[in-house]
């Protein structure tokens, strides 16, 4: 669908891994604005800041436990470096539970009947983040779409990490899908070197026992290591 002037109110089709980089609210702000720009006969520009094109970048690196468990903290981190000859507008980042159906990032939607919200946390993100790495208090603003958090302009060469802490608060196998784009225009867009949007996925398995530790030589109380840990599980579900 177009809306007045060619205006695409669409920002950006729907990627797979079911992450939608635009709410409906922005889109009706989309449709309000091209409204009033095609009244005065000009052209309509919600992010006059953005300059329309692809940016190309490197994630570096992405790392999210893929073992977990409920009531422990855990750090998602993405690093991605602009590897193009101009700045990042505004790099972001959208988050999704595939399948899950919810409207939040690291959320689900839940199926009950007569439930006061059907938005159930999987993870609950702590207080001041996401946030860039090195940088003090709340880095990662908010869009209209709640599963997707802006950090800014990235220069040319120069990388960022960005850091999400949550609590594990539902335990089960989850998978958390990402994408970064280079601005919240549907004309202004993040590619790697391929030309493919940069996207990936973690698969985490959340566990609702709690993390086994022993005693080391230092008598410093330490986990068991994972593999360790999941065997006695394994030993522990068997023995049911």
């Amino acid at each position: 669908m177009e809306a007045p002037c060619n205006v695409r109110l669409g920002l950006r089709e729907a990627r797979r891994k079911g992450i939608r980089l635009a709410a409906v609210s922005l889109a009706a702000a989309a449709l309000a604005t091209a409204a009033i720009g095609c009244s005065s006969g000009g052209e309509p520009n919600q992010f006059p800041d953005q300059q329309p094109g692809k940016y190309t970048v490197e994630v570096e690196s992405a790392t999210f436990p893929e073992k977990q468990t409920v009531a422990e903290t855990y750090d998602m981190a993405l690093t991605v470096r602009n590897v193009g000859d101009r700045a990042v507008p505004d790099i972001n980042v959208s988050i999704d539970l595939p399948g899950r159906d919810s409207t939040l990032a690291f959320a689900y939607r839940s199926e009950q009947e007569g439930v006061a919200s059907p938005q159930r946390p999987v993870w609950v993100v702590e207080e001041g983040y996401p946030k860039l790495a090195g940088t003090e208090g709340r880095g990662g603003a908010g869009t209209a779409s709640r599963r997707t958090f802006q950090f800014g302009t990235v220069p040319p060469g120069e990388s960022v990490t960005m850091i999400w802490r949550v609590t594990a608060v539902q335990p089960g196998v989850e998978e958390v899908a990402w994408i970064v784009d280079a601005g919240l225009s549907p004309e202004v867009r993040a590619v790697d070197r391929t030309g493919a949007p940069p996207e990936g996925l973690f698969g985490v398995r959340i566990s609702n026992r709690p993390t086994l530790t022993r005693v080391n030589e230092e008598g410093e109380v330490v986990p068991l290591p994972p593999d360790v840990q999941r065997r006695v599980e394994i030993e522990e579900e068997n023995s049911d």
